[in-house]
């Protein structure tokens, strides 16, 4: 990328996150993969601008949480934050802000790219941007960056109810049975470097839930999320008859 191109590439990203830095070297390192610069990547890649950024990140979100819910358990303030500063969550926001197209990254000097590339570079850049934006413009300015991105995505995944589906169902399961919710890995399909893996989810032998996803570990929540909506909705249709057979005249 020559030195022309280089400007207007950073002069578009600054006007996407709404910052104009002073030392756009610190801002071209933010979204340079140590793919581009092997031999020089600890001072040019984003590798410790990323450590600084998700260091960063966490604690506004653990201090929004705190503010936001009172009434919290630690518990919950702890799941809910796991949630939100998860590589899924941050990927998420990385592409919605539309980061990847800025990426300074050397394809051809990586082992694989997917779409899982794609996802974890942008919640890396998303780091480290956090992190340059804090040394070049200080901290209150990195804090309206992550007030401005990211803190939204707090309330969304509040309201989805989602950050620990799968402490939920064990919860609900030994309350049931006295047992513990049991996955399995039903299918894995793809190559070795993009394998996609389908996971149930069991009460003893009863199937709740699956899910889909490239990791066990996701295929997994994705599995306890569905069985958690199941629930919900037995739960909601056994009120129903309930009601009915209350209306039900006594003989």
């Amino acid at each position: 990328m020559g030195d022309i191109e280089n400007i207007d590439n950073l002069l578009a990203l600054e006007a996407l996150l709404q910052v104009t830095f002073h030392n756009r070297s610190l801002l071209l390192r933010a979204i340079t993969h140590h793919s581009c610069c092997s031999e020089t990547a600890l001072r040019d890649s984003y590798d410790t601008l990323e450590f600084l950024g998700d260091a960063i990140i966490s604690a506004h979100v653990v201090e929004y949480i705190y503010r936001s819910f009172p009434n919290a358990s630690e518990g919950d303030m702890t799941a809910l934050k796991s949630e939100v500063v998860s590589r899924r969550v941050f990927a998420l926001i990385g592409q919605q802000l539309g980061l990847f197209p800025f990426i300074r990254v050397d394809i051809a000097n990586l082992r694989t790219f997917n779409e899982r590339s794609r996802d974890s570079l942008c919640a890396d850049v998303l780091e480290a941007l956090v992190g340059a934006i804090h040394i070049d413009q200080g901290a209150e300015v990195a804090r309206d960056f992550v007030a401005r991105a990211i803190l939204p995505m707090v309330e969304q995944v509040s309201v989805q109810a989602d950050t620990n589906p799968k402490g939920r169902l064990q919860k609900i399961i030994l309350q049931r049975t006295g047992s513990l919710p049991r996955y399995r890995v039903l299918e894995q399909s793809g190559r070795n470097n993009d394998r996609i893996f389908l996971v149930g989810v069991y009460d003893q032998e009863t199937l709740l839930g699956l899910g889909k996803a490239s990791s066990i570990k996701e295929a997994g929540r994705l599995a306890a999320r569905e069985a958690l909506e199941t629930l919900q909705k037995q739960r909601g249709k056994a009120s129903i008859i309930d009601v009915g057979d209350e209306s039900q005249p006594q003989l």
